[in-house]
């Protein structure tokens, strides 16, 4: 077992113990009990982890959702005992510790434990806020004095943070939010690093260290940001952070302003803060999709984009909404296939307080509220189980939700736009997907072609990638050899641009000398045969695969659900496979 802190304090320094604050009757599970147990408590209960206990209510080890979603992927059975699954490492406190002790958990449970590790409790998110809330006052006090406010005053542009000692976010203004796309009430008093990408303040509110004009990445787009620290009575007590550009695009901007204004016949002033900027290449393909999806962002309608993994549907969803008249309401993702199906209604309908047991007093919004208008998208649709395919096909028609737990409906008011790299259709014919949810969704369509279709962007891309690892490892960019860019163009990359990304992102990390070289590339795209120079193995390997893939079908009457099992592959794999060697 992993605690928090390598042994029990000798002497209490606080009153504000664990013990004050802890839940004392935990839910937990014991080991013994089956994975499907496990599933079933994770159902009625909002929570993230869970104790496990023997029959002595000693803490075991702890069990997550993603251990249980890890073991559904392997396809584990739940009939099995849940001490196959549990993590036996863990964060845990003792009773007589101080609350600051609980303030960095990261499972949003943490067992609260005797010496002899017999659980007493456990100490939640929602207890630490209840702990500060009553704490509060003194701090507002030391945050609010004249000299702080002053400081903020004086440092204020844009988006304004400011974070105590402890790195706790004690304010943040509307702009900050806005970018966050997170509401203020939702992110006070949490940790800045659990709720700002790629911060530091954490670090500068405890060595006293100005940061100016620092390049910070959050929500995929790179700012330009002041880390300032706060002192009262010339003691440490917090630190500020203030965007002062939202993106380098908007510096860049600014500046060409500047010059152009001195020599307007000089210097054109270039607008590179369009959306369709994020979509890298240059290919008929990639500016053909440009074109529709400007065409598609400016109507209402549901939009169903499809394609291989790796194309980026997601950055494409993105960048419609960021087109699309609501771009200044949320853009809310949800992945259908991540989610197991007896949460997955709850996540997109949200449910009402006393649906279950455990629920969140006041209940929580689902995905669909929290998108309203703006947009919502629904990433593998394909996956999502056909019970929840009619539930909602019926949101899709009327426009309403019900919560779970609940007994009215609510007017939704979001943007729809769904993707997947399985065969809908396919899928129809071996009713595996509603054909009314498909015409519903298939109104506006987005095909992405895989990147081997699309071979003139991957310079432009590698580039790009290039550019960008260098810059987020404060490395210098390198330089591709010649033998190396000429292996890189030839290569299909058949996991499209996410295999491209990943791998740039090697190359720049561990490249030396400034140079990447054919010898610094995997050995799976150094040995890829080139389109002018067919392997005969591969031809045969190729052959043998159609051949495998055909019979198998024919035996189990084209289903291709049964197929895939039977062949052991995923059926996006399959459907590829159907593709490539054009069987029918």
């Amino acid at each position: 077992m992993k605690q928090l802190f390598n042994e029990r304090p000798k002497h209490i320094q606080t009153q504000n113990t664990i013990s004050k604050w802890m839940t004392t009757e935990p839910i937990t599970i014991n080991i013994n009990e089956t994975i499907n147990s496990a599933i079933q408590i994770f159902a009625e209960n909002n929570f993230y982890s869970i104790p496990v206990v023997d029959d002595q209510n000693c803490l075991e080890g702890m069990i997550t959702k993603s251990s249980i979603m890890l073991a559904l992927y392997q396809n584990q059975s739940t009939a099995e005992p849940i001490r196959s699954i549990i993590e036996s490492s863990f964060d845990a406190v003792f009773p007589l510790d101080p609350l600051e002790k609980a303030l960095n958990m990261t499972e949003g449970c943490l067992p609260v434990i005797k010496e002899d590790r017999t659980l007493v409790g456990v100490i939640t998110r929602t207890d630490l806020l209840n702990a500060k809330s009553v704490e509060m006052d003194t701090v507002k006090h030391s945050l609010n004095s004249m000299s702080i406010l002053q400081q903020v005053l004086d440092n204020s542009y844009e988006g304004i943070v400011v974070v105590d000692q402890n790195g706790i976010i004690t304010d943040i203004n509307a702009a900050y939010c806005k970018i966050l796309g997170r509401k203020r009430e939702d992110v006070l008093y949490q940790p800045v690093e659990q709720v700002i990408e790629n911060t530091q303040l954490h670090i500068i509110c405890k060595n006293g260290k100005e940061e100016r004009d620092q390049i910070q990445r959050i929500h995929n787009k790179e700012m330009v940001v002041h880390r300032v620290p706060l002192f009262e009575k010339n003691q440490l007590i917090g630190a500020m952070g203030i965007i002062i550009h939202r993106s380098i695009e908007e510096m860049y901007h600014l500046t060409n302003k500047m010059i152009a204004k001195e020599a307007p016949q000089q210097l054109p002033i270039k607008q590179s803060n369009d959306a369709l900027a994020r979509i890298i290449g240059n290919s008929p393909k990639t500016i053909q999709l440009k074109h529709r999806m400007k065409r598609i962002a400016a109507l209402p309608s549901n939009v169903l984009i499809t394609g291989e993994s790796g194309t980026g549907k997601e950055l494409y969803a993105q960048t419609i909404h960021a087109l699309s008249p609501v771009s200044e309401g949320p853009f809310v993702a949800i992945n259908c296939s991540a989610i197991p199906d007896n949460l997955l209604e709850s996540e997109l309908f949200g449910y009402v307080e006393g649906a279950f047991t455990g629920a969140v007093k006041g209940g929580k919004k689902g995905k669909f509220e929290l998108a309203e208008n703006g947009t919502i998208f629904l990433d593998e649709i394909g996956d999502m189980p056909l019970l929840m395919q009619a539930k909602i096909l019926r949101v899709l028609q009327e426009r309403t939700i019900e919560p779970v737990g609940g007994t009215f409906s609510k007017k939704v008011n979001a943007r729809v736009i769904a993707a997947t790299n399985q065969n809908l259709e396919e899928k129809i014919t071996n009713k595996e997907f509603r054909e009314d949810l498909f015409y519903r969704l298939n109104v506006l369509t987005l095909e992405l072609p895989p990147l081997m279709q699309n071979k003139t962007d991957i310079p432009l891309l590698l580039a790009y990638y290039f550019n960008f690892f260098a810059r987020e490892f404060q490395l210098k960019e390198p330089q591709l050899s010649p033998k190396a860019k000429e292996v890189l163009l030839a290569y299909d990359f058949p996991g499209n641009i996410r295999e491209l990304t990943n791998l740039c992102e090697a190359l720049v990390g561990l490249s030396e000398g400034g140079y990447v070289h054919l010898s610094d590339l995997p050995e799976r795209i150094r040995n890829f045969p080139k389109a002018s120079e067919p392997s005969k193995l591969l031809q045969q390997k190729g052959d043998a695969e159609r051949e495998l893939i055909l019979s198998t079908l024919t035996s189990v009457n084209y289903n291709k659900t049964l197929c895939a099992e039977k062949l052991g592959i995923q059926r996006s794999t399959l459907y590829n496979k159907i593709k490539k060697y054009g069987i029918q």
